[in-house]
């Protein structure tokens, strides 16, 4: 089974949520299609707190509330049930509305307990830059400016993130540095080449 996002709001292209709320509008995607489609998900909100180490209810009451604020779900959720199911309206608008979707294996839900919202956040960015079906495209080479502009994280996150999804072998990174190739500018100064790093996911993940 797969993730399946709009890659539209895995760059932050026409509305931004935080990485916090990028994880959970993701269980809510797979949700949305493991139950063919359904608008109407149910879900005991305590597991979902659970799946998704989600502290206190505030916190998933402010995440749900963004999500509804950027138009992913429907309904404005003030107050969560005690002992029935939460209801979440997924807005399967922004889903027909998009022809380009990122998808991920649902197994990356099994690493939560070892990789942060931010590492979650830039695998599905990665992933939404490379096509298998296109020889020789195998890897991502974004650059670390446009992360730090679509996602607003700063670069010590990002480098952070990218050695905890090393460190737990989900990518791979193939580092550039500054090269030159001993032409010169008008000044009489060395002219310098930056190639981006070129990120690699865990077959696995496909």
């Amino acid at each position: 089974m797969h993730i399946q996002i709009p890659t539209s709001v895995v760059r932050n292209e026409n509305t931004f949520i935080n990485n916090e709320e990028f994880l959970l509008y993701s269980r809510l995607c797979f949700l949305f299609f493991k139950n063919y489609k359904n608008e109407e998900i149910k879900v005991d909100h305590k597991k979902l707190m659970g799946k998704l180490s989600i502290g206190d209810t505030r916190t998933l009451k402010n995440r749900l509330l963004q999500l509804h604020n950027a138009g992913l779900i429907r309904n404005k959720i003030d107050i969560l049930p005690r002992r029935s199911e939460l209801v979440i309206l997924f807005n399967d608008r922004v889903i027909k509305e998009n022809k380009y979707f990122t998808m991920m294996n649902v197994d990356i839900f099994n690493h939560l307990d070892k990789i942060t919202s931010h590492s979650f956040r830039l695998l599905f960015y990665y992933k939404s830059h490379i096509n298998l079906k296109q020889e020789g495209v195998d890897y991502c080479f974004v650059g670390v400016e446009t992360l730090k502009n679509r996602l607003k994280m700063g670069g010590h996150t990002i480098n952070q993130a990218n050695n905890n999804l090393v460190e737990n072998k989900l990518i791979e990174i193939k580092k550039h540095k500054l090269k030159h190739n001993y032409e010169y500018d008008e000044q009489d100064e060395l002219v310098f080449d930056k190639y981006n790093n070129h990120y690699y996911i865990n077959k696995k993940l496909f």
